[in-house]
């Protein structure tokens, strides 16, 4: 054999023996039990503290975000429960704008019997109540067209308007706080 030759065998044979070596101690660690270092009577107690503490401040922690949550919860609920009521009524709201546009504004009030200024009365008294309630006209009076919040039900050209502007309302829309109960529906200028 040559020189080169012997040098790797006793490369691995050097080599094996480390590995076993590592094997042997590997196998004594595992069977020797893990030397846990004692703790005194307050130290156990402590720690035992420290531990039911944490537990303690995670259960409030978690007690105070069901709270929360069920809170939102129900406030939605109510909000969403609310909306439906309200627009219910607003049809009616349109009959009544509807009535009052079809009576014609005769200069003897007698002569209709007051009808025309009893519906009026009524139609103040319902949107009071709207009103009262968090229901809100949207603004539309020379505004950009917002699709959040109008629904474009046509486009005419107007001089002296710019592209996208509300010119005419087809029907009021209304809001309840941030949501919309019914987008206003309106004819935009082209």
């Amino acid at each position: 054999m040559s020189e080169s030759s012997k040098e790797k065998v006793e490369n691995e044979e050097v080599v094996e023996e480390v590995v076993e070596e590592a094997v042997e101690e590997a196998a004594e660690a595992e069977e020797e039990e893990p030397v846990k270092p004692e703790l005194s009577a307050e130290d156990q107690l402590t720690l035992e503290r420290d531990v039911f503490h944490d537990k303690w401040m995670r259960a409030v922690a978690e007690t105070d975000n069901v709270r929360k949550r069920s809170r939102k919860e129900v406030n939605d609920a109510r909000r969403f429960a609310q909306a439906e009521t309200l627009r219910a009524f607003l049809d009616v709201y349109d009959n009544f704008e509807r009535a009052l546009q079809s009576m014609p504004a005769s200069e003897d009030e007698n002569k209709a019997g007051g009808l025309r200024e009893g519906v009026e009365l009524i139609f103040q008294k319902f949107q009071g109540a709207l009103k009262e309630r968090g229901a809100v006209l949207i603004d539309v009076v020379d505004c950009e067209f917002d699709p959040s919040v109008h629904e474009a039900v046509g486009q005419l050209p107007r001089e002296g308007v710019e592209a996208g502007m509300v010119i005419e309302v087809a029907q009021q829309g209304f809001k309840l706080g941030d949501m919309v109960l019914r987008p206003a529906r309106v004819i935009v200028s082209s």
